[in-house]
């Protein structure tokens, strides 16, 4: 796990936490925010796309659905036959390429039968739409009587600004971003157990992070940085325009003052791994940003109750294979 950086007086809402047990079990009274893939577009060793799942009062929420999403589900030790409800924050491939994985596998494989509900921006229907023709050969021919084509379906809402969600004592509260090529864009807040996280989704700095951000005890946010050389060349410029650089990043932490502020979907052009990483910390904190603050890792859980917890990814040793309609952790 690489350094989290926290100014002293923080220690006593934030603690790291190095050891876990074989599975991680909700506590009660808080979310659990499981950072599933903090990666772009970029291929780099350490990092999936982008994705994060939210885990309160026994329900279990996924918020885009990058590539290796279904893979860090499992390595999580959180059953894929659970994961049915998810929220698009924009239709850009790097944010849905995993979602046919999530769809189809735990039919076929491990014999789900809730169907999927998918929350996203308009236009979310029309790639349902086209995934499920792509898929064609699948849904027509491995459907028999334990795999039943309807649990296949797939039920879509297709948002605009405000509550999308309230069921069970959780609500997602959907809020429009700006993100260039990739509007409609939005962010999300999720409110249970008397906690709220924020997800600024694919964002410049915008002022309705600000708003549904106030009072919250997560953010989780975007963040871009390249090289000082590719800075200066201009080349990627456009990519600058529609995503929160670091110091926009502070500025935003500055109004809102979360109790933690994560960094994931982690862009980075010519800055590799932890030097990389560095660079985006030293970068918002010259930027005035002084609170509580650390870069995600794939699998990192984060757990907000009476205290912000940081949990590592925990290990896989010993993880039982998942290859059949009754496995489990």
């Amino acid at each position: 796990m690489s350094r989290t950086l926290l100014p002293l007086a923080a220690f006593s809402l934030v603690t790291a936490v190095y050891a876990l047990p074989p599975a991680l079990a909700e506590e009660a009274g808080a979310i659990q925010v499981h950072l599933i893939g903090t990666g772009g577009p970029e291929l780099t060793p350490t990092r999936q796309g982008i994705s994060t799942l939210i885990a309160a009062n026994e329900q279990k929420l996924l918020f885009d659905v990058g590539r290796g999403a279904l893979q860090n589900i499992y390595l999580s030790r959180i059953d894929p036959r659970v994961v049915t409800k998810i929220f698009l924050t924009h239709l850009h491939s790097d944010h849905i390429e995993g979602l046919p994985s999530i769809w189809m596998t735990p039919w076929f494989m491990f014999a789900r039968k809730p169907s999927v509900e998918i929350w996203g921006p308009q236009g979310t229907q029309r790639m349902v739409d086209g995934m499920r023709m792509m898929y064609g050969h699948d849904v027509e021919q491995r459907s028999n009587p334990v795999f039943r084509r309807e649990y296949l379906d797939i039920t879509v809402h297709e948002i605009a600004e405000g509550v999308v969600y309230d069921a069970g004592g959780v609500k997602v509260t959907a809020f429009p971003v700006e993100h260039d090529d990739g509007n409609p864009a939005f962010g999300y807040r999720i409110d249970a157990v008397g906690r709220s996280v924020l997800l600024t989704g694919d964002t410049t700095y915008n002022e309705n992070v600000v708003k549904y951000g106030m009072n919250n005890d997560l953010i989780v946010s975007n963040v871009v940085a390249f090289s000082d050389a590719m800075t200066k060349a201009g080349v990627l410029k456009p990519v600058l325009n529609k995503l929160m650089t670091p110091e926009q990043a502070a500025a935003t932490f500055l109004k809102t003052r979360p109790r933690l502020a994560v960094f994931s979907h982690i862009v980075k052009k010519e800055l590799p791994g932890d030097a990389g990483d560095d660079v985006i910390i030293e970068r918002t904190r010259k930027a005035g940003y002084d609170g509580p603050l650390t870069i995600g890792h794939d699998r990192m859980t984060i757990e907000v109750g009476e205290q912000v917890k940081i949990l590592p990814p925990q290990s896989i040793d010993g993880i039982v294979d998942f290859d059949k309609p009754d496995s489990k952790f």
